[in-house]
């Protein structure tokens, strides 16, 4: 094997040497081993730059490498974060983003845009979910008013039916006793209401109680208690009021149902009502104050109707 020519001369079979063990070097990922270079340009330098070229683009293929599975790695971690958010309920996590436009940037991308649509289908549903629990909420409160409406009240007159009546008055009795005050109970009764019934038919009976009811309420206190006792028959309980007080005001309800209007087809239809009235006695039920109270009523009955009586 000869001499190579030229500044700084070496033989071939070195060259071949230091070639071989610089290439064996990179092909055991020495990617970080350089050939010394003389800088003359002959051929140990020539070959020790191509050397060195070919280990400087290895060492880069090799960098590239582990800084897109760094990347790589990092994505998948904040992907599987964000994820676990997302899980938890929590849209509002994004995976973070490069903007180099490569596949992993294009895949956070496409993650970040599935966790907003996500986000906003979730609130979506769930506004729809807390306006339809407002809406039963609402009729579960509304019906349970009628049915509370339908057990306390009389269906025709809408005063407060009989069975609801008696509890309020007890409870306002052991008031009354407890405080010491005194309290009035009348029972009203409608005069001839059979022969509006039969001369005039039912529907007009029922108009004629509508009317009456709505007469003695709109005359009433709004801490008075009426009931429709039972057919054309009332009953009116007025809590912190004495006898005489009552009686004037049931005078006035008197003259009121005489001024009303009622039309049967052409012909009108005069109503008048009779109506006893008491003071309650403590410690005496409410029983025993309208059995008094309707025994005044039988006596403006016998004494001509269309009148209030006091009992003692």
């Amino acid at each position: 094997m000869g001499k190579l020519s030229g500044p700084g001369e070496i033989d071939e079979f070195k060259l071949a040497t230091l070639l071989g063990e610089g290439v064996q070097r990179l092909c055991q990922g020495e990617f970080s081993y350089r050939m010394p270079r003389n800088k003359s340009r002959d051929t140990w330098d020539t070959a020790a730059f191509l050397v060195n070229s070919l280990a400087d683009e290895l060492e880069q293929i090799l960098n590239s490498k582990r800084q897109n599975e760094l990347r790589l790695s990092a994505l998948v971690e904040n992907m599987s974060q964000a994820l676990t958010q997302v899980a938890t309920g929590d849209f509002s996590v994004q995976v973070p983003r490069d903007y180099s436009g490569d596949a992993s940037d294009v895949l956070a991308f496409l993650v970040n845009q599935t966790i907003l649509e996500l986000g906003s289908f979730v609130a979506e549903v769930q506004r729809r979910t807390d306006e339809e629990h407002d809406r039963l909420e609402h009729l579960v409160a509304t019906r349970t008013a009628e049915l509370r409406l339908l057990a306390t009240t009389d269906s025709l007159t809408g005063l407060l039916n009989r069975r609801h009546f008696f509890e309020l008055a007890e409870e306002e009795c052991a008031r009354s006793q407890r405080y010491k005050r005194q309290l009035a109970v009348a029972m009203l009764d409608l005069d001839h209401f059979k022969s509006i019934n039969d001369l005039h038919g039912h529907s007009v009976g029922d108009e004629a109680l509508r009317l009456v009811a709505g007469e003695i309420r709109r005359a009433l206190r709004q801490q008075d208690y009426v009931c429709r006792y039972g057919g054309e028959e009332f009953v009116v309980m007025m809590p912190e009021t004495n006898v005489q007080n009552a009686f004037e005001v049931f005078e006035r309800i008197r003259i009121g149902i005489k001024r009303i209007i009622l039309r049967s087809g052409d012909n009108d239809v005069s109503l008048r009502i009779s109506i006893g009235v008491t003071g309650w006695d403590p410690p005496e039920s409410i029983d025993r104050a309208i059995q008094r109270a309707d025994a005044a009523l039988y006596q403006a009955k016998a004494g001509g109707r269309d009148r209030v009586l006091m009992s003692p």
